[in-house]
């Protein structure tokens, strides 16, 4: 059996529901620049892979210029950075599984593509109650997701190895990264993708609450017994 020390987490998606802040502050910059505001649903699909991706996807039909996107982006930063904590909320029962990773004696990091500014203030805002040994959002010098460089920046700065770590993200990304790092892929459903996007693009497992990915823990890697956090 793995001996597993530390679980890398997405942020949004995964431990947090950001979607309708995020979307409000990318309709703000794309009505600002001209564009027709999108369906807050429909930015399930465009977030994962940082602002610029995020405004790409998009507008994938109108193929705006390099320029155009930055100026979206600065529209956005400057919007979200007022909007990111209106509508944000922990997914139900996160607390739980956090509480018992703390308890059981798991590291605990953030990895995102979420700009790293804005990572730090969410994990700040929302997440403070917990212990996580390294918190990174998109930033200079470290490729993003799915290229492993982060997630083994973690690692080795957890002083785990690769093979001792988990990973839990709701996309594609998510499940891309934790392969190509050599960690175990774990897709969660409460997030913004599908369960054939994760099986399809590497999980490892699926899990379908924060609950069930305790039971899961408890199964494959349990010091203490995981009953009294259900």
């Amino acid at each position: 059996m793995n001996s597993y020390k530390a679980v890398i987490f997405d942020l949004d998606g995964t431990l947090l529901d950001t979607l309708k802040d995020i979307a409000i502050s990318a309709n703000y910059a794309l009505k600002q620049c001209g564009f027709e505001a999108k369906n807050i649903q429909s930015y399930r699909y465009f977030v994962g892979e940082g602002v610029v991706r995020l405004f790409e996807n998009a507008l994938e039909d109108k193929k705006p210029s390099s320029q155009t996107i930055h100026m979206l982006v600065d529209i956005f930063e400057e919007h979200y950075a007022k909007q990111y904590a209106q509508n944000t909320v922990l997914y139900e029962d996160i607390s739980k599984l956090l509480t018992y990773l703390q308890a059981v004696g798991f590291k605990m990091a953030i990895l995102s593509n979420k700009p790293d500014g804005f990572t730090k203030k969410c994990a700040y805002k929302y997440l403070r109650s917990w212990t996580f040994e390294a918190v990174y959002g998109q930033r200079e010098g470290v490729e993003r997701k799915p290229s492993p460089q982060g997630a083994q920046a973690i690692a080795n700065e957890l002083s785990v190895t690769c093979e001792e770590c988990l990973y839990f993200g709701d996309t594609s990304i998510d499940m891309i990264t934790a392969n190509n790092a050599g960690m175990t892929p774990i897709g969660v459903l409460w997030g913004f993708r599908t369960r054939d996007e994760l099986i399809g693009t590497g999980a490892k497992f699926i899990v379908s609450s924060p609950k069930d990915a305790i039971k899961l823990i408890h199964t494959i890697s349990h010091p203490l017994k995981a009953e009294s956090f259900n």
